[in-house]
């Protein structure tokens, strides 16, 4: 049994009762319509946003509806914003499969990316909570800015840590951070407790997305479903790389941004932007940053009581550092 699934464990019933709610949201008489979401649910991924909702509503009460709705409607919200996603970095896969662009073309993915986003908005006003309702309303937002950013920073030859980490917290983060804040609203008024465990899914997801961008590094297309070295080939300068060029020295570092800000590279070029990473310590550094965080979210709980739905918490943390997928 993975970690994963030990961690679910703690949740098993709350977990199945959810997914059956999920894919109900998902039918639909638009034959085209239902074709895709179809498709989508095909590879739906491992679920995490909504397994932490719904166990930081058990650290602190019990699932209720409010909960099942709203961790039903980050994930659909989390679904469409893959698919707008994967318009706007023209990819071709997604999950290891074919992206919904690549298939049904911009239009239809645009119409089915809206689609979604607008029945999680309806999915998140049967929670009843307006506090839980504007959490997801903000994530859009949220997304978009930090989308927004990375796409305007791309062009800069500045390489700062402190940017880095706020595009993280707006494109990953926040997602981790407002399922942590809907379970644990919807069954508790411990302004606290809810503000752990809110920090705790922040921390979770900068720990998620370095995890992530490491791969970009290490992996095989194979292992993680994507092209390795595709945020270079798209010219974007995640953890491992902004180290390794703030440590090296300014003709070395000005001659590997010149080799990132090329609009098209070689395989061969790739290699070189990713052995230059290697080299120069960027992956070690991710992971000691890791660690840190890791440490960090940990005492982030210390008010949380012990139980089964923390421990899988923590235990969700860990493996997302040392996960190969």
């Amino acid at each position: 049994m993975s970690t994963l699934d030990t961690a679910k464990k703690a949740i098993e019933n709350e977990y199945k009762l959810f997914s059956e709610k999920f894919e109900c949201y998902f039918e639909s008489d638009n034959e085209l319509l239902s074709a895709v979401n179809k498709y989508i649910l095909q590879k739906r991924g491992k679920q995490i946003r909504p397994i932490m909702a719904l166990l930081a509503a058990k650290c602190v009460g019990d699932v209720n509806d409010s909960c099942y709705n709203g961790a039903t409607a980050i994930e659909m919200l989390h679904t469409a914003s893959l698919i707008h996603d994967d318009i706007v970095d023209e990819a071709d896969s997604r999950r290891g499969q074919k992206s919904v662009n690549n298939i049904w073309q911009n239009k239809v993915a645009v119409l089915v990316g809206d689609y979604l986003l607008s029945q999680a908005l309806n999915v998140a006003s049967k929670t009843n909570s307006l506090e839980i309702i504007k959490s997801i309303c903000s994530v859009g937002k949220e997304l978009t800015d930090g989308e927004l950013i990375q796409l305007y920073n791309s062009q800069n030859r500045t390489f700062d840590e402190n940017v880095y980490y706020n595009i993280i917290k707006k494109k990953t983060s926040v997602l981790f951070s407002t399922a942590c804040f809907i379970g644990a609203k919807s069954v508790c008024d411990d302004a606290k407790k809810i503000d752990a465990l809110v920090n705790f899914g922040t921390i979770f997801g900068i720990c998620f997305q370095i995890r992530d961008d490491v791969f970009d590094y290490l992996s095989t297309q194979k292992e993680i479903g994507k092209p390795v070295g595709n945020d270079i080939r798209e010219c974007k300068a995640t953890l491992p790389l902004i180290h390794a060029l703030n440590l090296s020295s300014e003709e070395k570092r000005e001659k590997m941004i010149d080799l990132l800000k090329k609009k098209e590279k070689t395989d061969e070029e790739v290699e070189q932007l990713i052995n230059f990473t290697v080299d120069n310590g960027g992956i070690d550094y991710a992971a000691n940053k890791m660690k840190e965080f890791e440490q960090e979210g940990i005492k982030a709980l210390d008010i949380i009581p012990d139980s089964d739905a923390k421990n899988a918490l923590l235990m969700l943390l860990n493996y997302t550092i040392i996960r190969n997928y």
